[in-house]
This record gives structure tokens, sequence and C-alpha cells, in this order.
């Protein structure tokens, strides 16, 4: 008879944790993966992405869809790999580099850039859309300029992109977005002193 309650219980703790496995927790990153295709960047140009803003709503870890007009739902399960600033600025800095380090018509003597992005929204809707806002700040330093003569620009992006179904297609459409960035700011600070008017006016993008 104990023998018998003993695997009753058993059993019955078996069946109790079974029932109660949480689902899996995904982790997602902005950072595209490495391109095979293209040969190593030969630049020696020194980026700096500063991140200074981004709304409120973004200092947690779990991904964040609207849900209705006035409505948004935290993802508990879906969840970013590192803050979101982070994420930003490091996929930001590597697609920067990835074409500044393969462009031949920059000046020799351009050596650093900076950048300061700030987001005003970074936004999805499940199988509809992914939305980036953000204004940039960049100043390009070269060889023997002294910090005042120091060439700066400022502009605004926006892209909304249309996704797929699912969180991933989310995550991927913020990817594009910040891809289609990187050309903004490339077509900006590697214009003619006289093209950036034009240029950054056509870093606001609506696909």
């Amino acid at each position: 008879m104990n023998g018998f309650y003993v695997r009753f219980a058993v059993a019955w703790l078996a069946a109790v944790g079974f029932g109660c496995t949480s689902a899996p927790v995904r982790y997602y990153t902005l950072t595209p993966p490495p391109d095979q295709t293209l040969p190593g960047s030969q630049t020696t140009l020194a980026i700096d992405v500063r991140v200074v803003h981004t709304p409120p709503q973004l200092s947690r870890s779990e991904l964040m869809v609207r849900t209705g007009p006035s409505e948004v739902t935290l993802l508990e399960n879906e969840r970013w790999a590192s803050p979101v600033k982070d994420e930003i600025k490091d996929a930001l800095r590597l697609e920067l580099q990835r074409r500044l380090g393969r462009m031949t018509g920059l000046r020799p003597d351009f050596t650093k850039l900076t950048l300061d992005i700030d987001v005003q929204h970074l936004e999805a809707e499940l199988g509809r859309y992914a939305l980036l806002q953000a204004s940039w700040s960049a100043t390009s330093f070269a060889t023997g300029q002294r910090s005042n003569g120091a060439r700066a620009t400022t502009c605004t992006f926006q892209a909304n992109e249309k996704i797929h179904a699912g969180y991933a297609g989310i995550v991927e459409g913020y990817q594009r977005e910040i891809a289609a960035l990187a050309d903004a700011i490339v077509a900006v600070v590697a214009s003619p002193e006289n093209g950036i008017d034009a240029a950054c006016q056509k870093s606001i993008e609506d696909h």
C-alpha cells in the first residue's frame, strides 16, 4: 500500500510539473549577421554612435507591440538580448562601418565620425508595420582640423516598414529600418558641402 501511494505521489508531481512548464523565452537582436559575401573593411575611420534618447517605454527588456489605438502589450516571452539603446547603437555602428569602410570617395583626411541619435518612436503592430522615427546629428573630423572647424549636420529620419506575421518579423523590420538610416547618414556625410541640405531631405524614408 505504501508503495502505491509513493508511485501515485511521484506521478502526480510529474503531471503537475509538466503542466506548469512555461513557454520558452526568445531573445532578439538588432545586430545583423556577418555578411560573408563582402570583403573585410579596410577603413581606419573611427565611428562613435551615441543613442542619447529613447522613449521611456523602451527601457524594458520585453518587446512591445501596439494592440489598439491607445493600447500596447508587453510580450513576456519575447525579449531583447540587450538594452534597446545598446541594440540600436551596435547595429547602426556596424551598418555604418560596412558602408563607409568600402567607399572610395571619402576624403583621405576623414578620420572620425561622431553620431548622436534621438529616437522618438520605435513601435510595431504585429503583422502590419514597424515604425522608426529619429533625429540624428553627425560631426565628422579630419586630420589637422580644429574641433571648431569640424563639419556638423543634423537631420531627421522616418521609416514605416510593412512587416510579415510573427515577432521575428517585427525585429527584421527594425533591422531594415536601421540599415536605411545608415544609408541616409552616409548619403549626407559623404556628400559635398553644398549637397548636405538635399541629401538630408532624402533621409526621410517611407517603405
